[in-house]
């Protein structure tokens, strides 16, 4: 092949510019800065495993509780997540009570879901909560009872109040069991009781 000119300019350019594209400092992407909220809850290790603390949370309960209008026992069942914004814990959750969950639908049962706001502590092993707000509550009660002794139940809904504190044993740091305490308080149905609940939370990150 001929070298001409040409060719050596077009080959000289070409080495320039690969030369060049070689020294040149290439921009690098900056590392996001963590938030104060970020360096407040940190993420830590225990084992092999990251985990970030402060994260957030799902409870599912069941146990055993007492109307105190009704004066009669209930089997209960809850539903709750828990969400951290900034330092401030909020919940939604929902509740059921009723004399005969397992078996069958009672003629008089209970329901609310329940938004609210409250505290967390939590380590290694344990985590602790307590919150409050208010709640919708629906289901049906009894009404009247007619000359032929045949009972007559309502549908109500109503406004009311529920609280809750719980504890959980973590038998690793983003799963555990544990025990809620709770009430149920408005004008048509307040029910107290006691849970056995399962911890689940989204606090594990990555393997180190």
């Amino acid at each position: 092949m001929k070298i001409t000119k040409l060719n050596i300019l077009i080959l000289i350019t070409v080495l320039s510019i690969n030369v060049f594209s070689q020294v040149q400092p290439r921009p690098s992407r900056p590392t996001a800065t963590p938030s104060k909220w970020d360096k407040m809850f940190p993420n830590i290790k225990y084992g092999d495993k990251v985990y970030k603390t402060g994260s957030n949370w799902f409870l599912f309960g069941i146990g055993r509780g007492y109307s105190t209008n009704l004066r009669m026992q209930q089997t209960n069942m809850s539903l709750a997540y828990y969400h951290r914004y900034r330092t401030v814990y909020f919940n939604l959750g929902y509740h059921y009570s009723g004399k005969e969950f397992f078996l069958k639908r009672p003629m008089e049962w209970y329901n609310d879901i329940h938004p609210g706001a409250g505290l967390r502590f939590e380590n290694r092993w344990l985590n602790f909560g307590f919150f409050i707000g208010p709640s919708w509550a629906f289901g049906s009660i009894f009404d009247y009872r007619n000359e032929y002794g045949a009972e007559f139940y309502r549908y109500f809904h109503t406004i009311g109040a529920h609280t809750e504190i719980q504890l959980s044993f973590k038998y690793f740091y983003d799963l555990g069991i544990g025990t809620s305490i709770y009430g149920s308080f408005n004008k048509q149905y307040q029910v107290v009781g006691i849970q056995l609940h399962f911890y689940f939370s989204s606090a594990y990150v990555d393997t180190y």
